[in-house]
């Protein structure tokens, strides 16, 4: 069970050597229970969301940070304390309505482990269709955002969840942005 006035922190490094073979803490999707699996997906059928999230950042070259992320809320913390042991990664933090929010935000995590799952375990409906557009601008982002790949992730952000009101649009976003065909390994 959970103290509420913890925050659970992804799962620390291996103390082995580096290249060392720890089979228990190396992430396989294939090694997840098809039950816990199909649990987890279709809890995240209902309470997870795919995001793309632009911040304005004037340390960024081109003015905003756009990263990814998936997240899970819900006022029980035990299904999303079984989603960050089962995927190995992400956090856990009390939510300002007294329920619990479960985020992976580090692209290398969603890489290796929030897309396989979702592969192997895949969403249906419009959740499916989401995942499906965030997984490509992860992909996106995973080349280096030059300048073609930067536009076509902010594309797919306004496609997601309905295009539904977002507090900075791509017009926004772009609008005193001046391209640079360079690329960037980095997320903005």
């Amino acid at each position: 069970m959970l103290d509420e006035s913890v925050v659970i922190v992804v799962a620390t490094p291996s103390d082995n050597a580096s290249g060392a073979d720890n089979q228990q803490e190396r992430f396989s999707v294939d090694a997840i229970s098809p039950d816990i699996g199909h649990f987890l997906a279709g809890f995240a059928l209902g309470e997870g969301s795919f995001m793309l999230v632009c911040r304005a950042r004037p340390d960024h070259r081109r003015g905003w940070r756009v990263s990814a992320a998936f997240n899970a809320s819900q006022l029980d913390a035990a299904p999303l304390e079984l989603f960050r042991r089962t995927l190995r990664c992400g956090t856990i933090r009390k939510a300002g309505n007294g329920g619990w929010y479960f985020e992976v935000n580090s692209l290398r995590d969603i890489q290796t482990a929030v897309v396989p799952f979702f592969r192997r375990f895949p969403l249906v409906g419009q959740k499916a269709l989401e995942f499906e557009m965030f997984e490509r601008a992860v992909e996106l982002m995973s080349a280096g955002l030059n300048d073609a790949r930067y536009v076509e992730v902010l594309r797919i952000r306004e496609r997601m969840n309905g295009g539904g009101k977002r507090r900075h649009t791509m017009e926004k976003i772009l609008r005193d942005y001046t391209p640079n065909s360079e690329p960037s390994r980095a997320q903005g």
